[in-house]
């Protein structure tokens, strides 16, 4: 008698491995040289959380019983008042508020909540890498759609065109992210009403990522619930990963209407139960305290964009200005001399410094990549770009066949 192995899911065959995976080995082998790396691929920050925040972590009360699923009545409260005041969402109440293990479980809930298997949702690239796994694993079908870095240009990208050409009779929603990650666009009024237009015309929900909405330079963020008629289509994601310095703690959460909250939280029920009450706590205590913590990050971030862009345009590498979040988006066609990304990156880690490639972002950015200038220290992103001139310079004396 035969036996074979049971074969793993679909949908698991679809997602992508790390975007790193290809160059571990190459990691692996400068820092057991002693070599340190600059790590400028990953989008973190220098700042550490205040020290009330810190004591909080140390409170172990109610450690020992679940917590709510949709996650801490108090937690959920200051979020919604918090998303009111500072004018980045317009929330009924906690009612609408579900607080997932960072903000790519509770995007995850919100998408099983609402999407069937085969649904198509349109993704404006260059995307957030970890969104079309997060599709794909519910069932539904990334349609990417090339358009943010459009929309830096004069004349822009016609975003209602852009979207319409791709819709399909399957197609359910559409995602972007404002500020965009990895580009750092920022919609606006009006580009919000073209995308919204398109969700009225198709019936389409909309996934609005919105975890950098504290950090805009240029400009203002407009949330999309807040456009006429688009609460009740609207799932908008937060991150305190991004707004408090609280990556490890693994604090998000999704604003949507009540009934898309409910379904939400019962798939949350069968994912995690509860978020960790400890880490619960934790956020309620940044939010309560956290007002000089974002103004003095956004300060520290601005400068860090600012003195990024000038080091890039001294070096010659081709960007556009990010007007909010944590990333330059760097197009390197003109410097590859035939080389791969790919093939810079390798000779950027020889060199000490790491980028995330392009592809990771979308099938139309092969040649672009992602730095992140929020990561370390405003001194050793300086660095970082250093190297990366170094590494480019070293490539265009390889022969590219």
């Amino acid at each position: 008698m035969s036996f074979r192995e049971p074969s793993l899911s679909a949908a698991s065959k679809t997602v992508s491995v790390s975007v790193f995976a290809a160059l571990q080995a190459r990691i692996d082998t400068y820092q057991e040289a002693g070599g340190e790396l600059i790590p400028l691929q990953i989008g973190d920050t220098f700042l550490g959380p205040s020290p009330a925040v810190l004591a909080a972590a140390s409170e172990p009360t109610g450690l020992s019983v679940y917590g709510a699923i949709s996650g801490l009545p108090e937690l959920r409260h200051v979020l919604a008042e918090r998303l009111v005041e500072s004018g980045h969402a317009t929330v009924r109440g906690p009612s609408e508020v579900h607080v997932g293990v960072g903000c790519t479980h509770a995007l995850f809930c919100a998408a099983r909540a609402v999407l069937d298997a085969g649904d198509d949702v349109l993704v404006v690239t260059p995307h957030w890498p970890l969104i079309t796994g997060v599709f794909q694993m519910v069932g539904a079908v990334p349609v990417e759609v090339p358009l943010t870095q459009g929309l830096f240009e004069a004349p822009r990208i016609d975003i209602a065109r852009a979207l319409e050409r791709a819709v399909t009779p399957r197609t359910r929603g559409i995602y972007f992210s404002t500020p965009s990650n990895p580009d750092g666009y920022v919609f606006s009024a009006a580009d919000l009403e073209a995308v919204a237009a398109v969700a009225v015309a198709h019936n389409l929900w909309v996934f609005s990522d919105e975890v950098y909405a504290d950090f805009v330079y240029d400009g203002r963020h407009e949330p999309f619930a807040n456009v006429p008629g688009m609460a009740g289509r609207t799932i908008t994601g937060h991150s305190l990963s991004k707004s408090h310095a609280l990556a490890g703690a693994r604090i998000g959460y999704v604003t949507a209407p009540e009934h898309v909250i409910d379904a939400t939280r019962r798939v949350s029920n069968h994912t995690v139960y509860n978020v960790p009450v400890g880490m619960q706590r934790l956020a309620h205590c940044a939010i309560l305290t956290g007002g000089a913590f974002l103004e003095a990050a956004r300060s520290t971030y601005r400068d860090a964009r600012d003195k990024t862009v000038q080091a890039l345009l001294q070096r010659g590498i081709p960007h556009r200005v990010p007007r909010g979040g944590s990333f330059v988006f760097v197009e390197l066609a003109s410097r590859l001399g035939g080389h791969s990304v790919q093939r810079l990156l390798e000779v950027a880690v020889d060199r000490g410094v790491l980028l995330a490639p392009g592809l990771a972002f979308g099938k139309a950015h092969g040649t672009s990549a992602r730095l992140c200038f929020t990561g370390v220290p405003v001194r050793d992103v300086l660095l970082g770009i250093e190297r990366l001139a170094q590494a480019l310079d070293a490539l265009s004396l390889e022969d590219p066949s």
